[in-house]
């Protein structure tokens, strides 16, 4: 049997072993921390940088939409503005074509004009005295046809009236009585009839004031 003094020594030299053990694993474990902190400090790099793309491509995502959305509308934009120049064209040819119909007009009142500017003359000197004397001979003849259908035999007495009356009025009873007598060969005045204006008067032709 081993002696107390024996005992502790191998005692001591199994603490002495276990002590070197347990610096070397100390020191392996100081080792290990230090080369695990950059790997820790990468993967949160890695997940911070993670994370940023995963919100940069949301972003992007959001953005692509949008851009999308906007190409949209300007597509439609464009082929509004092509629906309205297309109709603005129209309507320009349309405004064209009426220029064109309204000059062509304006040429043909033009060439009737200078056909008519030669009839102006015959608005001054003696035409003028012509109309006059035209207009006045009208009013004379206003005024005759007037007195005749105030009287129609302004030349006989009023007996020579009376009895010509008289007798036609015997010959209109007897031929209404079928006795067959001869009609007189006197007969009434026919009424003067009204002036037309629009007629030609003493052959003259009206004038275009």
């Amino acid at each position: 049997m081993k002696s107390t003094a024996e005992r502790y020594r191998c005692l001591a030299e199994g603490y002495v072993n276990l002590s070197d053990k347990f610096h070397q694993l100390d020191v392996a474990h100081m080792t290990l921390k230090k080369k695990l902190v950059p790997v820790i400090k990468a993967i949160k790099d890695y997940q911070a940088l993670t994370n940023q793309l995963k919100q940069d491509k949301a972003e992007l995502e959001q953005t692509v939409q949008a851009l999308t959305a906007r190409q949209q509308r300007l597509e439609e934009a464009i082929l509004i503005q092509k629906a309205n120049e297309a109709e603005l064209s129209a309507t320009v040819q349309t405004l064209t074509d009426e220029k064109a119909t309204l000059q062509a007009s304006l040429t043909a009142v033009q060439t009737q004009y200078d056909a008519l500017a030669d009839l102006e003359a015959l608005l001054q000197g003696e035409p003028q005295a012509m109309l006059t004397e035209a207009e006045q001979q009208m009013e004379l003849v206003e005024e005759t046809l007037q007195e005749m259908t105030l009287d129609s035999d302004p030349d006989l007495s009023e007996a020579d009236k009376l009895l010509i009356n008289s007798y036609q009025d015997e010959s209109s009873y007897a031929e209404s009585q079928g006795q067959g007598e001869p009609q007189s060969k006197i007969q009434p005045k026919p009424k003067a009839a009204e002036p037309d204006c629009g007629a030609t008067v003493l052959g003259t032709m009206p004038f275009v004031a």
